[in-house]
């Protein structure tokens, strides 16, 4: 094409045509965005209702107590014991949360970066970024999903997988090792110990490992047995889902809740958590606590530690369930229990 008018429309045609493509491609983008907006705003307003009802049935009830007969407001007689006992169980539990809470309390390593290992939902865990001399991981309670287990394969970990629930691992490749055996406080047929399978691992006798644990609430017990069968002193990191605070009001639950958490914070300290927004949250004692939370603690010698003061959920957070937002837990740090409760 010689003729340079002819060419300068054939230039201006191009440019004419990229902008139009340019101009339907940010029509589509920003139409893609109002859509997440509009979900967003939805999933908003449906948790802002269903608190709404939660806190509207929690006012029925106290309205009810205070109406019955030795209730707050109302004339001593009989059946006055009734509802003085809700109140007493209500401060019991109130008590009882906030020790357990005073354990869980997160820290921030100074110095140290947090990312995600594995995906971005159930299954993937925010940890402290320090691979440097890991012998490896142990991985306890897998099931369908061993995503976090093969991302730490990416770091140069081998993991050795525990699992009595599968008749075979999700995956199989190099550095993972996967063994039918269960957790316990005892080894009787296929359950072990933490001591004893920390020596079944096939793992190096010496060097730090990371420890990863979703065992549907038989951890109380296993790490309330203490010391003696759950030594902790070898991992660097610890993973655990913590099942079922909602039944705080058990005093057998509570009593090995708060022997676990005395043993688990001992060595290490709470560096993230997240709410598992699968398990919902319960109001114990007046207070919102979620029923499953995500734990990740740090073994106390590896960094200076200092009390955390952001805000969880962070962006390295996922919902375990997608199709709900993330529960907000804010700084996750409690009032110490007065001393009448």
């Amino acid at each position: 094409m010689n003729n340079p008018v002819a060419r300068i429309k054939g230039i201006l045609g191009e440019l004419l045509l990229n902008g139009r493509q340019a101009l339907e491609a940010m029509r589509a983008q920003a139409a893609r965005l109002d859509r997440m907006d509009e979900c967003q705003a939805s999933r908003l307003d449906h948790l802002e209702r269903e608190q709404a009802r939660r806190f509207a049935a929690l006012d029925r009830k106290l309205a009810a107590i205070a109406s019955r007969p030795g209730g707050a407001g109302g004339p001593a007689g009989a059946g006055a014991g009734e509802p003085l006992d809700e109140v007493a169980l209500s401060s019991r539990e109130r008590a009882r949360i906030l020790r357990l809470a005073v354990l869980l309390a997160p820290f921030r390593p100074r110095g140290a970066r947090k990312v995600r290992v594995g995906p971005p939902r159930d299954g993937g865990y925010v940890m402290v970024e320090d691979w440097g001399g890991l012998a490896g991981a142990i991985s306890i309670g897998i099931g369908d999903d061993d995503a976090w287990d093969r991302a730490m394969l990416g770091h140069g970990c081998p993991v050795a997988q525990f699992d009595h629930t599968i008749t075979a691992p999700p995956d199989t490749a190099p550095g993972l090792a996967w063994q039918p055996l269960g957790i316990g406080t005892a080894d009787v047929n296929n359950i072990r110990t933490l001591r004893s399978l920390i020596a079944l691992s096939g793992l190096p006798e010496a060097g730090d490992l990371v420890l990863k644990m979703d065992v549907e609430a038989t951890e109380w017990p296993v790490l309330a047995a203490g010391e003696a069968t759950a030594p902790l002193d070898r991992f660097r990191q610890i993973l655990i889902e913590l099942h079922w605070f909602d039944r705080i009001g058990g005093d057998r639950w509570f009593a090995e809740a708060e022997a676990a958490l005395t043993h688990l914070t001992r060595s290490h300290a709470v560096v993230h958590v997240h709410a598992n927004n699968w398990g919902g949250a319960a109001l114990i004692g007046g207070i919102p606590f979620p029923c499953v939370l995500e734990v990740t603690l740090l073994r106390r010698d590896v960094a200076e530690l200092e009390p955390e003061t952001g805000f969880f959920p962070t962006p390295l957070d996922a919902p375990c369930d997608p199709s709900r937002p993330d529960l907000f837990l804010g700084t996750f740090r409690f009032p110490q229990p007065s001393a009448d409760e």
